[in-house]
């Protein structure tokens, strides 16, 4: 948490973002009183020209455009040296959030939300501004599912060139969903967004990437020269006139793809109403043949540019290539008579290597992939398998084929099997008292998946209510990513607090100590030795249900076996309620409520205050009047839900002010009943704190 203050107006408070090249704090804009995101550019990129011209630019391209699937840029500027964008804060999560958590999306979800991109980028292509960047991360989704397309860092004008950072060989873009054309770092139109859009539509439906691979290189060749497998393939509850969609984004000549993003849109619009249609199939010229191989990287661009060239040799002087070339046709002309024909249609046969169905695997435990392998006539010595971790596959299962299955393949073609180890491993965090939603994102960003953590709840009188107490697997054990996880939080221990009224003092004593609750004060002392009868408890009454530990206070009267000449009009008094012997000569308290004489621990027919807290009221005080005499206020309070509130109850009496008697903390139902003496005439009050702040404030007034 910060408090920092940026233009004198932003007040940050927490961040929520943190990319390469900014940070994103969450934020209060203390002039308009609302929330706002802001982003700053990182202190080590505040001198470099080009890093501060890219922040600017997003916030001018950003701020081009006006639409309710982007994300709005409010505001501009510089503190203390350090540029800043103020933007729209959703609150909600990322798309790729959602992805991870419950891929694959149903059909109809996944086209309500490429439906709000497709709108989103649309407008920004007609004022002329392509993204470059499309990707789950950058899609926000806020509590009512609305999109908000983010991070127009590296838009640019159509017209612009592309943006490259200081080694020219280097391409912007995010590599697993960029398009061919960023890839060999072309210049980029609207289609490039369009490819993009449907690996983002492609990942939605199945969970998967279309190309993916041990760096950035790898993923960028697959994207310009590799077939990907078809999303039925994966998911077979996609339409085919769905599949025709991403099909027709990821062709990769950007002339096959959609012309713009409003086609996408009225193929979306009418997709389930015609699912069964004939399977996309690109135009002879814009297929998916191989694209000429990127730059990409430092001095790789040119040694991919030079793949399969020769390399450049001293010349070879002129008599030897005369003599070369010489020595050639003699041998061709002696071929030809010796029976050329034959020899070319043998180097011809020799030369042709037939196409052959390779089968789809994926799925299947890597042994029988194998055996199925062998048996469409694949050499075991050309197939290879790659072991990774996986979190959807079990190990030993073939997650990905390389070419993948069902396509027409050299029979001498090497395959690459990827099979899975299982679900990576991490060591488990350790969250114990920690409050359980911090301690649930805690699990999430270690990358576990929210769906499998549970919880469960376990009475403690050492750990905090709704805190963790422990977790299962343990801290510190190494977990599959993809492991159930319980978190076992602490709810406090609550007890009852057992019939004391009518007790002698000494059983009182021993009842409160065997209900798990401490002993209080005993009023008047002088009576202790006595053997008194309890006659009032405090601050709760029999029944209540309190936590473990509460004090219970006692009000006691001579007991008449011990001293049978102080008798008392109050011996029929032994339940925990209003007094069976109270006098006839009620009154009205200023509250409008009775005050009975008489012991015990009842509360007169007080009014509601309308606010779900009762007080209630008794006087249930001594025969002199002149004396001060106790008055009974019941207070209750019903915590909103959420986290526990802090509760202090003060009352101001004849014993003296700012007497805090309550001071406790609780997430459920609870009422107290507290006790005020006053003389006759005399006022007090109760007054009721709930985190530090005054909420209600009830006034007594002595008779």
């Amino acid at each position: 948490m910060t408090s920092r203050i940026l233009g004198g107006r932003y007040r940050l408070e927490e961040t929520i973002g943190d990319g390469g090249m900014a940070v994103v704090y969450r934020a209060v804009d203390t002039l308009l009183d609302r929330v706002v995101a802001v982003k700053m550019l990182r202190s080590q990129f505040v001198e470099d020209e080009e890093f501060v011209r890219r922040f600017r630019q997003e916030a001018q391209a950003a701020g081009r455009l006006s639409h309710p699937n982007i994300v709005n840029v409010y505001d501009v500027g510089i503190s203390e040296g350090e540029q800043y964008i103020v933007m729209e804060y959703v609150d909600g999560p990322t798309l790729k959030d959602v992805i991870v958590e419950r891929a694959p999306l149903p059909v109809e979800e996944a086209i309500d939300i490429s439906k709000q991109i497709c709108s989103a980028l649309q407008h920004a292509h007609d004022l002329n501004v392509v993204h470059r960047d499309i990707k789950p991360h950058n899609i926000l989704l806020n509590r009512h599912g609305q999109v908000k397309v983010a991070d127009f860092g590296i838009a640019r004008a159509v017209t612009g060139q592309t943006i490259a950072d200081r080694q020219a060989t280097s391409v912007l873009g995010s590599v697993h969903y960029f398009s061919p054309e960023q890839a060999r770092g072309a210049p980029t139109t609207a289609k490039s967004d369009i490819y993009s859009l449907g690996i983002v539509m492609y990942e939605m439906l199945t969970g998967k990437l279309p190309f993916d691979g041990n760096s950035p290189v790898s993923v960028a060749l697959k994207h310009l020269r590799e077939p990907f497998v078809d999303p039925r393939d994966l998911n077979k509850s996609i339409p085919q006139s769905v599949e025709n969609i991403i099909l027709r984004c990821l062709v990769k000549a950007p002339e096959g793809r959609y012309d713009n993003m409003a086609e996408v849109q009225a193929d979306l619009d009418v997709a389930l109403d015609r699912p069964n249609v004939p399977k996309f199939t690109p135009a002879l010229e814009c297929d998916d043949k191989t694209i000429v191989v990127p730059a990409m990287g430092e001095h790789i661009g040119d040694r991919l540019a030079n793949a399969g060239t020769p390399e450049s040799k001293p010349k070879m002087p002129r008599w030897k290539r005369i003599s070369l070339i010489t020595g050639i046709a003699v041998l061709a002309v002696a071929a030809l008579g010796l029976g050329g024909y034959a020899a070319i249609v043998l180097v011809t046969n020799l030369m042709t290597v037939p196409n052959v169905e390779l089968p789809s695997v994926v799925g299947k435990p890597a042994s029988k992939a194998v055996t199925t392998l062998e048996a469409a006539g694949f050499p075991r010595s050309q197939i290879v398998e790659k072991l990774e971790p996986n979190l959807h596959e079990a190990s030993g299962i073939v997650y990905e084929q390389s070419p993948p299955g069902r396509t027409q393949v050299k029979k001498t073609r090497d395959i690459t099997l990827y099979v899975s180890q299982g679900a990576p491993k991490v060591a488990m965090p350790d969250v114990t008292n920690e409050p359980f939603d911090q301690a649930r994102q805690s699990l999430v960003s270690a990358g576990f998946s929210a769906n499998n953590i549970t919880e469960q709840t376990e009475q403690s009188t050492t750990v905090p209510t709704g805190q963790v107490i422990s977790s299962n697997p343990p801290a510190g054990t190494s977990v599959p990513l993809n492991a159930k996880i319980t978190l076992t939080v602490s709810e406090e221990k609550y007890v009852t607090v057992p019939k004391l009224v009518g007790l002698p003092l000494q059983q009182a004593e021993a009842a409160i100590q065997a209900a798990g609750l401490t002993v209080g004060s005993v009023t008047p002392s002088n009576l202790v030795n006595q053997d008194p009868l309890v006659s009032y408890v405090y601050p709760y009454i029999e029944g209540d249900s309190v936590p473990a530990g509460s004090t219970i206070n006692m009000y006691v009267v001579s007991n008449p076996s011990v001293a049978p000449g102080n008798d008392t009009s109050n011996s029929g008094n032994t339940d925990n309620g209003a007094s069976a012997n109270a006098t006839d000569n009620t009154t009205t308290g200023p509250n409008g409520m009775g005050n009975g004489t008489g012991f015990g621990n009842g509360a007169s027919n007080a009014p509601d205050n309308g606010d779900g807290n009762t007080p209630s009221l008794t006087n249930s005080g001594a025969t002199n009047a002149g004396e001060a005499q106790p008055h009974s206020v019941q207070v209750t309070v019903d915590p909103p839900k959420g986290p526990p509130i802090d509760v202090e109850i003060m009352i101001d009496d004849a014993r003296g002010s700012g007497q805090v008697v309550v001071n406790q903390r609780i997430h459920r139902h609870t009422s107290w009943q507290e006790v005020l003496y006053l003389t006759p005439g005399e006022k007090g009050d109760v007054k009721v704190y709930e985190d530090g702040q005054l909420v209600r404030d009830y006034p007594v007034q002595g008779s």
